[in-house]
C-alpha cells in the first residue's frame, strides 16, 4: 500500500509528463479500439452473409493437394478450367450423417462455373448444382424473389437477381419461366453446352461479388457440364490407384521381368468387317458416358445454435474412423478468398498495431529513464536509508502499470463512446469494401472480449516499459550520490 501511495504521488506530481504520455495512450488505446469494434462488425457481417447463404458452417469435400473452395481451384488457372475432384463414395459416406448430433442440417452441392446464354443475353457465372428441398434449410437466408424452387429438381434454373435484371436489361423485356437457360464451359479439351429452364430468381443479403454471379440450377445440368460422368470419375479413381501403386512398388529392373514371346495365331487378321462390328457395340462406351446420379463436389452442413466447433469434430472423428478421403473445412476456407480478404486486411492492421505499440513501448521506456535520472539523488536517498532493490523495482513498476493502465481505461471508455456514437452505421459505398465487410453498412460492435483483449494489451505495453527503466533504478547507489553531494 505504501509503494502505491508514493507511486501515485509521484505520478500527479509530475503533472506535464503525466498528462502528455497518459494523453497518448489513452488515444491510441482509443482508436486501436474503436477500428477493431469496426473489424468485429465485418467479422460478424462476413460470417452471416456466407454461412447463411453459401457455406454452411462446415464444407466437407474431397481430399486434393490443390485447394478447392466452393467457387474453384483457389489457385489462379490461365490456360483451362480446373473440375473440382467429387466426393469418393458419397452415397456409401452419407449414410453416416444421421449420426451427428451436433448437425441440424446437410445438403450436397455440385459446384462449376459456366458461361450463360438466354437470348441475345451472355454472362459468366458460378453454378451450384442443389437438392432444394435440403439446400434451403442450410442456406437459409437466401430470398425466393420469384418462381418455385421445387422447380429446379426438374431441369430448372435459378438466376441470382444480377444477373435476372442485367439480362432483362439486354433483352429488353422480363424473363419468363420456362424460358430456355444455355451454359457452356470449356474444360479438358472438350467444349460442353447443357440447356434447362429458367425456374426463377434468388437473392442474397450481401448482393455483391461473389454472390452477384449465383446460378442455382438441377444437379445433373451441372454435373453433366462439369463432366460428372462415369467414364471419368473411374478414370479419376484409377489414376489416382495407379500413382500409388507406381510410387510404392515401381522397380525398374522388373518392368519387363513377365514378358514372353507369343507366336501370331492364323486366322487372326484384323479386317474393316470386324472393326466395324466391335465399334458397333456402345453398351459400355454409353455406360461410362453416363451422369453420375451420386457425384457431388462438397457437402455443406448446418450446426445446432453454438455447436459448430462440435460438429466439426464429430465429422473429422468420422472420417478418420472409416478412412473417408475426405477434408473438413470451415466455412471461411469453404468460401475461398472472397471470405478472406477482411480477414488479411485485419491482419494487415494488426502488424501496423504492432509498430504503434512498439512506438508507444519506447515513448513510455523514455520517459521512465528520464524519470529515474532525474530522481536520482531522491532513489540514492531512499536506499541510503534502507530501502532495498526490491522497494525501488516494484516503486516503478506500480508508476508505470498505474500511468499505463489508467490511460488505457480512459481510452477504451472514449472508444466504447465513439462505437455507440457510429451505432446508426457506417455507410459504405465501394463494392469491393461492401464485399469485404459483408454488407453496406458497418456498425462497430463492442463486446466484453474486446474490451478484456485490450486493457490486456495496455497491462502488456506497461510491464515492458518499466523492465529498463527498473534496472537503470536499482543500480543507483546511496555513495555515489553522497560523493556528489
Amino acid at each position: 500500500m505504501l509503494i502505491l501511495k508514493i507511486a501515485f504521488r509521484n505520478i500527479c506530481r509530475n503533472t506535464r509528463k503525466t498528462i502528455l504520455l497518459g494523453t497518448l495512450i489513452a488515444l491510441g488505446m482509443a482508436f486501436l479500439f474503436f477500428a477493431n469494434s469496426v473489424f468485429e462488425s465485418a467479422d460478424q457481417g462476413v460470417r452471416t452473409s456466407f454461412v447463411g447463404s453459401l457455406t454452411g458452417d462446415v464444407v466437407m469435400a474431397s481430399e486434393s493437394e490443390t485447394p478447392f473452395s466452393l467457387f474453384g481451384n483457389e489457385i489462379p488457372v490461365i490456360d483451362d478450367y480446373e473440375v473440382i475432384p467429387s466426393i469418393p463414395s458419397y452415397a456409401d459416406i452419407s449414410e453416416a450423417f444421421d449420426s451427428l448430433e451436433a448437425a441440424q442440417a446437410y445438403t450436397p452441392v455440385v459446384s462449376g462455373a459456366a458461361g450463360v446464354e438466354i437470348g441475345d443475353y451472355r454472362g459468366t457465372s458460378a453454378v451450384f448444382g442443389i437438392v432444394p428441398e435440403s439446400y434451403f434449410k442450410v442456406c437459409r437466408d437466401i430470398e425466393i424473389v420469384s418462381g418455385n424452387p421445387a422447380g429446379i429438381a426438374e431441369g430448372g434454373i435459378f438466376l441470382c437477381r444480377t444477373i435476372k435484371e442485367e439480362a432483362e436489361k439486354e433483352l429488353k423485356r422480363p424473363l419468363v419461366i420456362g424460358e430456355e437457360v444455355k451454359l457452356s464451359l470449356y474444360s479438358n479439351g472438350s467444349f460442353k453446352i447443357r440447356k434447362g429452364t429458367y425456374a426463377g430468381c434468388h437473392s442474397y443479403i450481401n448482393q455483391t461479388a461473389p454472390f452477384d454471379s449465383i446460378i442455382l440450377a438441377d444437379p445433373t445440368i451441372v454435373r453433366g457440364l462439369i463432366d460428372y460422368t462415369a467414364g471419368n470419375l473411374v478414370a479419376d479413381s484409377g489414376d489416382k490407384a495407379e500413382e500409388s501403386a507406381a510410387s510404392d512398388d515401381f522397380d525398374m529392373d522388373t518392368l519387363f521381368s513377365e514378358a514372353e514371346d507369343t507366336e501370331k495365331a492364323q486366322g487372326d487378321e484384323f479386317s474393316l468387317d470386324k472393326i466395324e462390328s466391335i465399334l458397333a457395340d456402345t453398351t459400355e462406351r454409353d455406360a461410362l458416358a453416363q451422369v453420375s446420379s451420386s457425384a457431388w463436389s462438397f457437402v455443406l452442413f448446418k450446426a445446432k445454435e453454438g455447436e459448430e466447433k462440435q460438429l466439426r469434430k464429430e465429422l473429422v472423428a468420422l472420417a478418420n474412423d472409416n478412412h473417408w478421403n475426405v477434408e473438413i473445412k470451415g466455412w471461411r476456407k469453404g468460401a475461398g478468398l472472397s471470405a478472406q480478404m477482411v480477414f488479411a486486411l485485419k491482419a494487415a492492421f494488426n502488424v501496423g498495431i504492432l509498430f504503434i505499440i512498439i512506438g508507444a513501448v519506447l515513448v513510455i521506456v523514455n520517459a521512465l529513464v528520464i524519470s529515474v535520472l532525474e530522481r536520482s539523488y531522491e532513489i540514492g536517498t531512499m536506499r541510503g536509508i534502507g530501502a532495498g532493490k526490491p522497494f525501488i523495482s516494484a516503486l516503478f513498476i506500480a508508476e508505470s502499470m498505474m500511468l499505463t493502465l489508467t490511460a488505457a481505461t480512459i481510452g477504451i471508455i472514449i472508444g466504447i463512446i465513439a462505437s455507440a456514437a457510429f451505432s446508426g452505421g457506417i455507410a459504405l459505398h465501394n463494392d469491393l469494401l461492401i464485399t469485404m465487410f459483408g454488407g453496406d453498412v458497418l456498425r462497430p460492435v463492442v463486446t466484453f472480449k474486446n474490451i478484456a483483449l485490450h486493457f490486456a494489451g495496455a497491462a502488456l505495453v506497461g510491464a515492458l516499459s518499466w523492465i529498463y527503466p527498473v534496472s537503470l533504478a536499482v543500480k543507483i547507489q546511496p555513495v555515489t550520490i553522497m560523493g556528489r553531494g
